[in-house]
């Protein structure tokens, strides 16, 4: 989790998998919040469980999400609006592909509102303008935000488009040092919210970073010379022991190849800090009504980093090397030969 103020109102970024997760946003949030928003934070136990602790205190809470339908406990949802009514708008992505047309301008920026947001540019967006920060194209770019392979100059607005390239330039995920990524994250957030609000210093700033990723760029069209297929429809790299690489280039390779399904092995990752390594699977765009990735793993499986499973969208599931030799790639292969 790391912390940031967008214009006067302190704003929180988390998942909530874990009862850790919810211990330390509820530490984090001041003792005389009045109000709490939770955005884009797709609804889990650890969520619902959050909500029902905030109200017993005496907060008004609020929740706007488009995850409905997804993950491994899709009832959490039904858990949050039984706590909230309507203070719960919980949509899919068709209703609302970004975040920010959940909330109005400036809606959650008086005194004592706390912001709960996921950490990724969907969310971040989403709560920049529930504070009262817009720029012109945000909501056109959260839209596009949640959906890699669409990231583009010709999809985003330049600022927008700017953000996506420096974001793949900070350093990945450590769990024995998480501060590094965290507050490198942080810090390209504020750097964002800044620009956004006219700050010249911080634009430059991020586009200092562009050319780390033309650099990822490059790499990344080096290793999508080894793409492989596992099995029909799927596409798949190893990307372990690779220099940083632009995921977002190496993703429209994989799919030009005509798969349905890409799959890439990582040495960085949730499940990588606990297993070693993690394989990250994705479907394509076109076939996300087709192919539901959660069918490739037992009902009821837990997801977390430790069980070696994380299916939080029907599109995506990322698994630990074991899972994916003993459970997944048999299921993929019987699938994808239907």
């Amino acid at each position: 989790m790391f912390q940031l103020s967008i214009a006067t109102t302190p704003a929180l970024f988390t998942k909530f998998f874990a009862a850790a997760d919810r211990e330390a946003t509820l530490a984090a949030i001041p003792s005389d919040t009045r109000r709490v928003l939770f955005v884009d934070t797709a609804s889990t136990p650890e969520l619902a469980e959050t909500v029902k602790t905030l109200r017993e205190l005496g907060v008004e809470v609020h929740v706007r999400d488009h995850h409905r339908g997804e993950g491994r406990t899709p009832e959490a949802a039904e858990a949050v609006e039984a706590v909230l009514g309507g203070n719960a708008r919980i949509v899919d992505r068709k209703t609302s592909p970004g975040c920010a047309a959940l909330v109005e301008l400036g809606e959650f920026a008086e005194e004592g509102t706390v912001i709960v947001a996921d950490p990724d540019l969907d969310g971040l967006v989403a709560a920049m303008k529930a504070a009262g920060v817009v720029y012109d194209g945000l909501e056109s770019d959260a839209d596009v935000f949640d959906v890699r392979p669409r990231q583009s100059a010709e999809t985003l607005t330049p600022l927008g488009w700017t953000v996506v390239r420096a974001l793949s330039t900070l350093p990945p995920f450590n769990p024995k040092r998480p501060e590094v990524a965290e507050n490198a994250k942080a810090e390209l957030f504020g750097a964002f919210v800044a620009a956004a609000s006219g700050d010249a210093e911080a634009q430059a700033g991020l586009e200092a970073k562009v050319a780390a990723y033309e650099a990822g760029v490059a790499e990344a069209r080096k290793l999508a010379e080894s793409i492989s297929a596992p099995c029909a429809q799927v596409s798949f790299v190893d990307t372990c022991g690779a220099p940083r690489h632009d995921l977002n280039t190496l993703t429209q390779a994989m799919e030009a190849t005509g798969c349905k399904v890409t799959v890439v092995r990582k040495d960085v990752g949730p499940i990588a800090a606990a297993h070693g390594t993690q394989f990250s699977l994705a479907v394509v765009r076109k076939y996300q009504e087709e192919v539901d990735l959660r069918t490739l793993v037992p009902e009821g499986s837990e997801s977390s980093p430790k069980a070696g499973i994380i299916s939080n969208t029907s599109f995506l599931l990322h698994v630990s090397e074991k899972v994916w030799e003993e459970v997944v790639l048999p299921a993929l292969r019987d699938r994808m030969s239907e």
